[in-house]
């Protein structure tokens, strides 16, 4: 298969990205409030970027500018080998999530849970994220850094997955051919995401 060629970043820079990118954004407003929300988000990201380069089934991606990055999974072949491997970053994760939400823990953990619950059970291309720095938005950038994984996708047939945070960017994908799957409320109604799927063309 072939793998989307970017720029090489270190999860720090990556980070510092998608922290810019959804400072504010109404899921994580609710995920990380208060005043230590830019913190506790920019922690957030950098797990996640750090876990990207360790685990060969995530695609992180960088453009040129260091101003859009994006973080894909690879669709899952192998059930049973996803699950055996998935003990330790579970672990990893709630750890984080301990530290970051303290004694929300409950109600965070069970809308991941929620959220989890609802992913499609066939395999597909996963988009955890993609954001721009909110100085360089509406450039196209995002749109240039996904096609190559979106393209993968058409030429195997295979289908495409998110989880919107933010209803105005709703336009966004359905530029690039997701549609609406299903609405998730989580936390009565206290967060909300969009579930979006793309068939191949």
């Amino acid at each position: 298969m072939n793998e989307p060629q970017s720029a090489v970043s270190d999860p720090l820079t990556t980070a510092n990205i998608l922290t810019e990118a959804f400072l504010f954004d109404p899921f994580f407003s609710w995920l990380f409030p208060g005043k230590n929300h830019k913190q506790n988000l920019h922690e957030w990201w950098h797990f996640l970027t750090c876990h990207s380069t360790k685990n060969p089934n995530w695609i992180l991606s960088v453009d040129a500018h260091d101003s859009t990055s994006s973080i894909w999974t690879k669709p899952i072949l192998d059930l049973e080998e996803s699950e055996n491997n998935g003990d330790a970053e579970q672990d990893a994760f709630v750890n984080l999530m301990h530290e970051l939400v303290d004694d929300r823990i409950s109600q965070v953990l069970e809308a991941f849970a929620e959220v989890n619950a609802n992913h499609p059970s066939q395999p597909h291309w996963y988009l955890q994220a993609v954001g721009t720095v909110p100085e360089m938005q509406g450039k196209g950038r995002a749109a240039k850094l996904l096609r190559p994984i979106l393209e993968i996708c058409d030429k195997e047939g295979i289908g495409a997955y998110l989880e919107s945070t933010n209803p105005r960017n709703l336009s966004f994908y359905y530029r690039l051919g997701f549609e609406i799957q299903k609405e998730l409320e989580l936390d009565d109604g206290k967060a909300a995401l969009t579930c979006m799927w793309r068939d191949p063309s």
